[in-house]
């Protein structure tokens, strides 16, 4: 191998290792550490006065609840609710004392 490729390899080399470093040691990202991984039920059922069934997706380890129904004409997902669950207990608790 001639000296100016071995120069050329090492420089690339260099590079690459300093690209490595650069990602292995950058922050994370801060929301990778603010969620918790999701335990979720999902359930489906009719709601009074809607015709196509909507599903309830419950986040058991934040304790969210949201409600989405598919809409056939317009092929998408509408949000129906959102609920926290632990933010609904905590006011049912204060209105009892």
């Amino acid at each position: 191998m001639s000296g100016k490729n071995l120069k050329g390899l090492l420089a690339l080399n260099g590079v690459a290792l300093g690209l490595l470093a650069a990602v292995t040691l950058s922050p994370a990202a801060e929301a990778q550490f603010n969620r918790v991984r999701g335990d979720y039920t999902m359930v489906s059922g009719r709601s009074q006065g809607s015709l196509p069934y909507i599903v309830y997706i419950a986040n058991e380890s934040t304790r969210e609840i949201v409600a989405v129904r598919y809409n056939v004409q317009q092929n998408i997902f509408e949000g129906m609710g959102y609920a926290d669950l632990a933010t609904d207990a905590n006011a049912v608790r204060q209105r009892g004392k």
